[in-house]
């Protein structure tokens, strides 16, 4: 009898997040709250009310930006992520909760981490 060794099927989309430049990036592993669902490659993290890091939320007056995810992070099963905290990166990989725009890239250059 024939046995078939294939037991799953992983895919990977790859997103690139850190823009191709001289200057290198930080990435820090961060603890993520879990329960958030999947967040993509270039999602922005910041603190809420609670100290817990989220998804940023620009209409939340409590969200401090921390970062950019640089890969895809599955909340509902791990919440450990690595986060760009310091560098340069792509602005059209970037997700937040709502629209991102000059006053969020702003407060991610205040962090210093600048947009392309």
């Amino acid at each position: 009898m024939p046995v078939n060794g294939k037991i799953g099927e992983i895919n990977i989309k790859e997103v690139q997040v850190l823009a191709d430049v001289e200057h290198k990036p930080v990435i820090l592993t961060k603890n993520l709250k879990a329960g958030q669902g999947i967040l993509e490659a270039g999602s922005i993290i910041a603190k809420d009310g609670q100290g817990k890091l989220v998804l940023y939320d620009p209409t939340k007056d409590t969200h401090q930006i921390i970062g950019v995810l640089a890969a895809q992070v599955d909340t509902d099963r791990q919440t450990l992520a690595n986060v760009i905290v310091h560098g340069v990166v792509l602005k059209q990989a970037l997700k937040a909760k709502s629209q991102i725009n000059d006053t969020v890239l702003d407060a991610l250059e205040a962090k210093t981490i600048w947009t392309i």
